[in-house]
């Protein structure tokens, strides 16, 4: 099993990283500096790509070597893969040898071995690389092979630029990538790599099949969880961050498609998911301050340009207002475009910038390093909170959310803040009904979540007609030409927002009705 982890650097910056004091003191010799070019094999159905594989041949001086990576996955930036390699006489592939060194009889084996796969394998893109390596041994005894890229990664016509480092442990605990990755960030501006040379290529090839054809949205939405209910606390905790930083890091908008409205919207529901999972082991683990602070800080950048996209593209588009003397909603919603465009950039930023680097980091290396248990004893007798079936710890969370969300559904008709409230409480109780649906059965579970989500994304709704309103005041302070368009707009928006409440009771009333899953 490979394990690595991947830095974007900027090209600027490389030869401040070559000279870098970290590498002096730990690089056991000079850096080792090889040109590489690679062809990365697949059949034009993509079989391999589909089963999560990838083959390269790759030609280092006069030698080529086939590689075959799979299984495994991609977690705050660390890189774990199943990985094969073997000598080849030339630029093909030869699938016969990789066999005889993969020990498994998974599904995906079997398709990538047959003859028939072998028989249509052709290029899909190549890389040109230059890489240095340097071979680390850290203080905590941990070995490191620690590698510069610079390079393309191209198909056809189309190519994309390769500057990063990788930092693949040898020996040792992954932690320790971590802890050398933070101490080269207090110097250096570097982002996490989610995506490899491999992901890069497949993105181009897509995009020349796509050609002047408008570009599908690259947006990731959650993926079910496989939960049981003997499993332990700890273990199911584990299962729903992960679950949650995968939806997370597959929408980093600073990491590709940093345009795409619905990447930013998917990053900010994994964000959200990810502090109610926090919310909900927050009785038996608690994550510390300063992370939950640095996760509240980047969840309300993104928040921020969500609302305006919200606005811009949703909200004013869909308005069906009457025609009024002097009122100009094309202006209006053109300002709105204007304006979320900015905080969509800065958004992007915020997720580009070291600081969220080292919140990924540190994050990443206190799930490794279990940071809940310091203090406790390690024996599972003195862990009854964490060893817990998970069966009856979801019961009474759902239960306390249960409770809580009656207790402030009862002010529903009071105030746009009683609303609000009682929207939180919704969504923070979707959430927890979806980490567990596993433990219930989506027949058992569907009717109950049904009536919540049709009772959240109202609320929803009408709390983007409040938020819109507040936007559009901000707005108007800054557009004194279309100030008269923008109050009529803000009067139309407080006619719906009032028209929804009767339709609010109706949904509340619905999901009274029903009983928790069992």
């Amino acid at each position: 099993m490979e394990t690595e982890l991947k830095l974007l650097i900027a090209p600027a910056h490389t030869k401040a990283f070559i000279r870098h004091p970290l590498i002096k003191r730990y690089a056991l010799a000079a850096p080792r500096i090889k040109d590489q070019t690679g062809t990365y094999f697949d059949t034009p159905d993509l079989l391999l790509r589909c089963n999560d594989a990838g083959l390269r041949v790759r030609r280092t001086g006069k030698e080529f070597i086939q590689t075959l990576k799979a299984g495994g996955g991609v977690t705050g930036g660390l890189h774990q893969r199943n990985e094969w390699e073997s000598l080849v006489e030339g630029e093909q592939p030869d699938l016969a040898v990789l066999r005889e060194l993969v020990d498994s009889d998974a599904p995906w084996a079997r398709k990538v071995f047959s003859r028939q796969t072998a028989a249509r394998l052709t290029p899909i893109f190549s890389t040109r690389i230059q890489r240095m390596v340097w071979d680390l041994k850290l203080d905590d005894g941990a070995e490191v092979e620690c590698v510069l890229d610079q390079g393309t990664v191209e198909h056809g016509a189309l190519q994309t630029e390769v500057c990063e480092i990788e930092l693949e442990l040898k020996s040792g605990e992954a932690t320790s990538l971590f802890g050398f990755a933070l101490r080269l960030l207090q110097d250096l501006p570097l982002r996490i790599g989610i995506q490899s040379k491999a992901q890069r290529g497949y993105t181009l090839f897509h995009q020349a099949r796509q050609g002047d054809a408008a570009a599908s949205s690259s947006a990731t939405r959650a993926q079910p969880l496989q939960l049981t209910r003997k499993m332990p606390v700890e273990q199911a905790f584990l299962a729903v961050i992960g679950n949650c930083v995968a939806q997370i890091q597959a929408n980093d908008i600073a990491d590709q498609d940093s345009g795409d409205i619905e990447r930013l919207h998917q990053m900010r529901v994994g964000l959200r998911r990810l502090r109610s999972a926090f919310a909900l082991f927050g009785q038996v683990i608690a994550l510390p301050a300063a992370l939950e602070s640095e996760f509240e800080w980047i969840a309300e950048a993104i928040g921020t340009a969500r609302d305006w996209d919200v606005l811009a593209a949703e909200t004013l588009p869909q308005l069906n207002m009457p025609a009024a003397a002097g009122v100009d909603l094309e202006a209006v919603r053109k300002a709105a475009l204007i304006q979320a465009g900015k905080e969509h950039a800065l958004a992007v930023h915020a997720v580009a910038s070291p600081r969220y680097t080292v919140l990924v980091l540190q994050f990443n290396r206190w799930l490794l390093q279990s940071g809940w248990r310091e203090g406790q004893g390690q024996d599972q007798a003195d862990q009854p909170a964490l060893t817990q079936p998970l069966a009856r710890f979801a019961r009474q969370m759902l239960q306390r959310d249960q409770k809580r969300l009656s207790k402030r559904g009862a002010h529903l008709e009071e105030s746009d803040r009683a609303r609000h409230r009682t929207r939180i409480a919704a969504k923070k109780m979707r959430y927890d009904v979806e980490f567990f649906q596993a433990l219930y059965g989506e027949k058992n579970s569907r009717a109950y979540l049904k009536a919540l989500a049709r009772l959240q994304d109202h609320l929803g709704q009408q709390n983007d007609l409040v938020v819109a309103d507040a936007l559009l005041q901000q707005l108007q302070q800054g557009q004194t030409r279309h100030a008269a368009s923008i109050a009529w707009v803000r009067g139309f928006l407080a006619g719906q927002t009032r028209d929804g409440h009767a339709h609010t009771r109706r949904l509340w009333k619905k999901w009274q009705a029903q009983e928790l899953p069992r």
